[in-house]
């Protein structure tokens, strides 16, 4: 099974226009993995939510209608006053799957390794998914402390039978910059990642993200060891998800 991941961020889709377009390409094409071949998930805000799980629900096109619906983010507390969180209770009384946590731009926004990490056990309470991002910086990288960042990230959140549903590889310095991780900084990641999930005997499917876009989803997901992509700004546009979707083979 391989995995796509579109990150809407808080921009605005024309939703009716994404459908379409998104449609268009897999009627197009004879052979667009089937649904049992690549997992597609959408992160998306809850006020899209409500609209895109009616259409998914109600489409006739049999890949259309078996994407799936993530949050962006998910609060550590259960409830309370918390101005502008959403718990993972609420989360899951909205139909929503499962959640992003950890990503760089909540990070950066106060998000410690330690919130992180209770964010993925109230996840894992309410029975919803995780996707859970790691990456280094450009100095970071430059300084040549890239394993040691990682190595960190990952055991301060795999601990008290906890680990991530899926693993999303996002170098901070390659996010939406328009910069791409060569082959060889990707699988050099992926090999620390796949190394200390097999020292702690966790089976979890690890992607890519910083920048996939039609030009590069073929190279990328030809690294061994790579599962799938998440997509930030190439996945507002339905027509170049679902060409990037098009492009990956089980």
């Amino acid at each position: 099974m391989k995995y796509l991941i579109a990150n809407w961020k808080m921009n605005s889709v024309d939703l009716d226009a994404w459908q379409r377009e998104f449609i268009n390409v897999v009627s197009s094409q004879n052979n667009f993995p089937k649904s049992d071949e690549l997992k597609l998930i959408v992160c998306l805000n809850l006020y899209d939510y409500y609209i895109l799980s009616e259409k998914i629900k109600t489409s006739k096109n049999a890949i259309f209608n078996k994407i799936s619906l993530f949050a962006q983010d998910v609060s550590h507390h259960d409830e309370g006053a918390f101005t502008g969180q959403i718990s993972s209770k609420f989360l899951k009384k909205a139909g929503v799957e499962g959640s992003i946590i950890g990503h760089s731009e909540l990070r950066e926004n106060g998000d410690t390794e330690n919130i992180v990490f209770e964010k993925g056990l109230k996840l894992k309470e309410d029975a919803l998914s995780s996707i859970f991002c790691i990456g280094e910086d450009l100095e970071i990288l430059e300084n040549n402390k890239k394993k040691s960042f990682l190595l960190n990230q990952l055991q301060s959140f795999c601990k008290k039978n906890l680990s991530p549903d899926l693993l999303a590889y996002e170098p901070i310095w390659a996010i939406g910059s328009g910069k791409e991780a060569d082959s060889e900084n990707i699988a050099s990641a992926v090999s620390i990642i796949l190394n200390f999930f097999e020292e702690k005997r966790i089976d979890c499917p690890v992607l890519y993200g910083g920048s996939v876009s039609k030009s590069n989803i073929e190279e990328i997901i030809s690294i061994p060891g790579i599962d799938g992509c998440l997509v930030g700004n190439s996945s507002l546009d339905g027509e170049q998800f679902a060409i990037i979707a098009s492009k990956i083979k089980s």
